[in-house]
């Protein structure tokens, strides 16, 4: 029950907040599509898009074009807007820094020794 609560009210979010209420258009796209394959049988899918969104012409069939998904913004119930700003080229200059001068001589310290230390723990002497 929680299951089906929970997917109940995604589904009225995601229809109400956003415009995925577009998609229950498509049935209406599937039989447009079809009106036009009756027309032309060669029309294809890719031409159906085509002619209807990248390239739309304003025809006898206007109106109905209008109707299909994703064609014009619903503002009945979409409750976000989206900002839109002017497109400009940032440039951001990197300052160049120069390398640190790599000097390898290598490193030796003459009073350090590696040889254990055995006669460093003796017991206090008496004076």
């Amino acid at each position: 029950m929680k299951r089906i609560a929970a997917l109940l009210t995604l589904m009225i979010y995601l229809l109400g907040a956003t415009d995925a209420n577009q998609l229950l258009k498509v049935p209406f796209m599937i039989q447009h599509f079809q009106v036009h394959h009756e027309q032309n049988p060669q029309l294809s899918v890719a031409g159906f898009v085509y002619m209807h969104y990248i390239n739309p012409v304003i025809d006898d069939d206007h109106e109905q074009d209008m109707q299909l998904p994703f064609k014009q913004h619903s503002s009945d119930g979409c409750m976000i807007s989206a900002i839109s700003m002017p497109l400009q080229k940032i440039e951001v200059a990197v300052p160049a820094i120069p390398a640190p001068a790599r000097n390898f001589s290598g490193i030796y310290i003459s009073s350090y020794s590696f040889q254990p230390m055995v006669n460093i723990f003796q017991p206090p002497r008496l004076a």
